[in-house]
């Protein structure tokens, strides 16, 4: 069942997953908005066309285009509601991932510039005996432009790492370094400074590994994805068709040659 596979890797890339991801969700509920879609059913497929066995996945848009909610059920697992907050303007303010085990909230603020000041984390997991939780806070630092130039990652309250970033020569975010772990990523672009590659460098490994990888159509959207999968050799790639700016078609495939599945979309 492929749309559980969307992240195969474990590693943070920060910059990716906070600013962009961030931004990504932005740009898609305009594309909602713009279509007037208000109710997506999602169908997974297995490897061989048959629909995916108990898996039902409904998303529904509020008439103001401010929540989004994403409902899944998959006979393997615990059912899940996922809830979006957007402003007026289209800024992600919240996110309430829950299910029968656990509850990821997040909540997003934002400088003057439009630019995100911090990212609070709040994961509640429990079972018979005790109830865990867990909070992380990104703090974004910036100077000039929409680029951080550190992020300090404190986890519980005490713990503290600091994220250090810095820009290439066209104003691209190109370097993101842990100064705990001494991880690097490089953030890599095409002629119209779009994200072509994300490559992962640290002191246990001989050669920079590419986690993400990216092409684009003749419409500008993305057409491939290629994600590496943390503590392996494995590679998964995303293919996607679009019509009208909206995604209509994902298929996933195992080291870009055996099809694991795909996902469809319909829109209401």
């Amino acid at each position: 069942m492929v749309i559980l596979l969307a992240t195969v890797t474990a590693s943070s890339q920060y910059y990716y997953k906070d600013i962009l991801n961030t931004a990504q969700l932005s740009a898609t509920l305009q594309t909602y908005k713009n279509n007037k879609i208000r109710n997506i059913d999602i169908k997974s497929f297995e490897n061989d066309g048959t629909e995916s066995e108990g898996f039902i996945c409904r998303k529904k848009i509020s008439k103001d285009y401010k929540t989004v909610s994403l409902f899944t059920k998959y006979s393997l697992s615990e059912p899940s509601l996922f809830i979006s907050e957007f402003n007026t303007s289209g800024m992600l303010l919240y996110t309430n991932d829950s299910s029968n085990i656990s509850v990821t909230s997040i909540h997003y603020q934002y400088d003057d510039n439009k630019r995100i000041k911090s990212i609070i984390s709040v994961i509640r997991s429990q079972d018979d005996d005790f109830v865990n939780q867990i909070v992380e806070e990104h703090l974004y630092n910036y100077t000039e432009g929409n680029n951080p130039v550190q992020m300090l990652k404190i986890k519980n309250h005490k713990d503290t790492t600091v994220i250090l970033f810095a820009n290439d020569e066209h104003g691209n975010l190109a370097i993101e370094k842990d100064t705990r772990s001494g991880t690097k990523y490089y953030y890599y672009y095409d002629s119209n400074n779009r994200l072509t590659d994300v490559v992962q460098e640290n002191d246990f490994k001989l050669k920079p590994m590419p986690d993400y990888f990216f092409e684009y159509g003749h419409d500008g959207n993305i057409s491939k994805m290629t994600a590496t999968e943390e503590g392996s050799n494995n590679y998964y790639t995303w293919k996607y068709v679009y019509e009208n700016g909206l995604r209509t078609v994902e298929r996933c495939y195992l080291k870009g040659r055996s099809l694991v599945g795909s996902v469809e979309y319909i829109y209401k």
